[in-house]
């Protein structure tokens, strides 16, 4: 690629952040609702993850989605543009702003009204941006799958927040994780914050509950020290805080359990190694496991997960 090629291709991929001067108010739409919504509920999405919440045609979509944008009821953060040199050409992200966030409210959503979302939205980083797209990647097949399946719904984060116990209710991280440990004598307190929360309801008016971790492959899985981040840390914090009860004390559910993605099958035998480590070969029902490659294209309420003891069970049963 010349220069003169790459500096063209550059002003080209940097027009696509810079708003259209719109020539008349926009007319929105019950699906513009929608898109705002679901983007209100992931934080960020692609338009790739939007066409398929959709379900409509990807022209028609994707003209909607510049028009959000053009009228500032969306944001395409910048950060994008520090990967597309290296990946090529990708499904623009999107988060909401500053108009979409008001529009929302005065529908009667209920949306934080001392938070700057286009602050926010311009702000996170590439990285940042990264890992919620992938816990995005996961929730949007669960939406959907749930949505080609009679009989089961998904229970959102806020809607279990609404039953949980009041201490959790109004606590600043409610989600947060936290058990006591004794590392050379000191009393800690550990904690993790799972990258997100929800239900499955049947028909029958039962559920489970599954906080989710999407595990990228950018924690090592032990280290030398026990009081640095590391995978077996992680898993540790889990399971003691499982034997304490906190599923109960934290969100008042007893048939609770962590749904750990990670990024590769090696990682994933790494992972459970350490729960038998932590467990003294026992295991558990509460640590549920699958890897990328695995998942990938696969109904996520139809595949066979392996828990904690090597047991191959559905986020159903």
């Amino acid at each position: 690629m010349t220069m003169t090629t790459m500096a063209t291709t550059e002003v080209s991929r940097r027009r696509r952040f810079h708003r259209s001067e719109p020539s008349q108010p926009m007319q929105v739409t019950a699906r513009d609702l929608d898109i705002l919504e679901h983007v209100r509920r992931h934080r960020f999405l692609s338009s790739a993850h939007l066409v398929a919440l959709d379900g409509g045609n990807e022209s028609n979509i994707l003209a909607r989605l510049r028009k959000l944008f053009d009228h500032a009821l969306l944001e395409r953060p910048l950060a994008q543009l520090a990967t597309m040199p290296l990946r090529g050409p990708q499904p623009m992200v999107y988060g909401l702003g500053s108009k979409g966030v008001r529009l929302l409210r005065e529908q009667g959503r209920q949306i934080n009204a001392d938070t700057d979302w286009t602050e926010k939205t311009k702000r996170a980083g590439a990285i940042f941006i990264d890992h919620t797209l992938a816990v995005s990647d996961f929730m949007v097949s669960l939406e959907l799958a749930c949505r080609r399946t009679t009989g089961i719904n998904i229970i959102n984060e806020r809607e279990i927040l609404a039953d949980a116990p009041p201490a959790t209710q109004s606590a600043r991280e409610p989600l947060r994780w936290a058990v006591e440990q004794t590392v050379a004598g000191k009393r800690e307190t550990w904690s993790v914050v799972p990258d997100g929360l929800f239900g499955l309801r049947f028909a029958d008016n039962t559920g489970t509950f599954l906080l989710l971790e999407i595990d990228r492959g950018t924690i090592p899985i032990v280290r030398t020290s026990a009081s640095h981040r590391s995978i077996t840390r992680k898993l540790a914090i889990y399971i003691e805080g499982w034997r304490a009860g906190r599923h109960l004390q934290q969100f008042g559910r007893e048939n609770l359990r962590v749904l750990m993605l990670t990024s590769s099958k090696a990682r994933m035998e790494h992972m459970l190694s350490a729960v038998d480590a932590i467990t003294g070969g026992k295991g558990t029902g509460f640590l549920l496991f699958a890897h990328a490659a695995a998942l990938a294209g696969q109904n996520p309420l139809e595949f066979a997960w392996t828990n904690g003891r090597r047991e191959h069970v559905r986020l159903t049963e």
